[in-house]
């Protein structure tokens, strides 16, 4: 399971006294919050780091029963998925010719329908009072106290008002300016390492209200304990089900690894760069070496089933032995961090992950203010794809279609036709990408 933040992108806005804002159209052609050739390449090279990384464990060709991707509905987000893609399969690399170029499939659903990557926080009654109460804790109002002359100062410089989300307001004029630093554009005389390191330590202080204490585990039952939830529950059904699935991959924003980061206890005040990745590793460490079949020696899943044998080979089943390793790739130039998840040794037995993140995860009945859990197998390949539904079902999934034997011919003359038109429904249906229904928590 891999989560990754888009690659780099032009700023999300400007403000009014920005010396590049006349000619921002000459200097984001595509637009503000939109992908950069840069960012494009950093996801093809995080794309063939993930191919190097699991080469003898993942096909060398893209399958649809092995790779899932997610998105959120951003340009950048499935742009990104898109260019990573093509690092990891070079079947999916731009410049190939026509015969032999194929597309690779991103799922997405809408922004105010995501429940999995975006977290509708701002809408929760509940998330906004625990904000709340972290916003007003001495320790928070004491940092805040501090900045005010430099807040006063920022506002000055910008020709932006702070009133209302102070440092939310900041951190966006970081944003513009980190970005335009990043293209060799110069900023403005006040925008000194000073005035961006204290930008950076505010940012800091908005983010750890957001996910960190008072009330952590709550917060993250909002937010990314969702996302943590659905990573473990994939698993479990793979392994359940000797699913064929290998590896799931989520395209989205720094706040979604930041929220992630948060329920795992492992936020460190850093904001993840462009292409971060995090990833979930689950192995099997094999008690009796005669069952020590795998897909070389890379980290995934080991399964069962000897070489040369037919039919599909299946995940042992589930066992003590399974254990979760995190590694947070934050820059390319370096190897990839080994975390460890708090209270637990690398790698973590999963039992013990799962009850280390418990707390953190959402309640079985479900997600205040969301409702049920968002199912999060694609739409049209559920049931087929996946094993069956598994799963929490979405509201918006599509009824079974029904069996031929449960139609009840109400009129003798009629047994024929409806038979047939019952029958032609059910092949419809079972065709793959034509049954609309979720399947479970991808």
């Amino acid at each position: 399971m891999k989560v990754f933040r888009h690659g780099d992108r032009a700023p999300l806005a400007s403000y009014p006294t920005d010396p590049h804002k006349e000619v921002a159209s000459t200097l984001w052609p595509r637009g503000l919050g939109q992908l950069t050739e840069e960012g494009v390449r950093q996801q093809l090279e995080l794309g063939r780091f993930l191919r190097s990384r699991y080469e003898d464990f993942l096909s060398p060709e893209y399958r649809r029963e092995e790779v899932y991707i997610r998105s959120t509905d951003f340009d950048r987000t499935l742009e990104s998925a898109q260019a990573n893609l093509a690092g990891l399969f070079p079947e999916a690399a731009p410049g190939r010719s026509e015969a032999a170029w194929r597309p690779i499939p991103v799922h997405t659903v809408p922004v105010t329908e995501d429940k999995l990557l975006r977290f509708p926080t701002r809408s929760c009654p509940r998330y906004r009072e625990l904000l709340r109460e972290a916003t007003e804790a001495a320790e928070y109002q004491t940092a805040l106290e501090g900045w005010t002359d430099f807040l006063t100062r920022l506002e000055n410089f910008t020709g932006l008002s702070l009133v209302g989300e102070p440092l939310r307001k900041a951190w966006k004029v970081l944003d513009t300016l980190i970005c335009q630093q990043a293209h060799g554009l110069s900023l403005p005389s006040w925008a000194s390492p000073d005035v961006l390191q204290t930008l950076a330590q505010i940012s800091a202080l908005d983010i750890g209200a957001h996910v960190g204490p008072p009330q952590a585990a709550e917060k993250a039952q909002l937010s990314g304990g969702i996302l943590l939830d659905a990573i473990l529950a994939n698993f479990s059904r793979v392994q359940r089900l000797g699913l064929p699935l290998k590896m799931v991959m989520y395209s989205a924003h720094d706040s979604t690894l930041l929220a992630l980061q948060g329920a795992l206890g492992l936020y460190d005040g850093h904001t993840p760069p462009y292409a971060a990745c995090l990833g979930f590793e689950f192995r099997r460490r094999l008690a009796d070496a005669d069952h020590d079949d795998t897909d070389g020696d890379h980290p995934g899943f080991k399964v069962s089933g000897r070489e040369g044998e037919k039919g599909p080979r299946r995940l042992l089943s589930p066992s003590r032995n399974v254990t979760v390793s995190l590694f947070y790739r934050n820059d390319s130039a370096g190897l990839p961090l080994t975390l460890r998840l708090p209270g637990c040794p690398a790698p973590c037995p999963l039992s013990r992950f799962r009850q280390l993140t418990a707390p953190a995860r959402p309640p079985a009945h479900g997600i205040p203010c969301h409702g049920s859990h968002e199912p999060a197998t694609p739409a049209g390949d559920g049931p087929r794809r996946w094993g069956g539904s598994g799963g929490r079902r979405s509201r918006d999934s599509h009824p079974r279609v029904l069996p031929a034997a449960t139609v009840v011919p109400l009129l003798a003359g009629a047994v024929a036709v409806l038979a047939a038109l019952s029958m032609g429904l059910g092949l419809l249906a079972w065709r793959p990408g034509c049954l609309r229904a979720w399947g479970g928590p991808v």
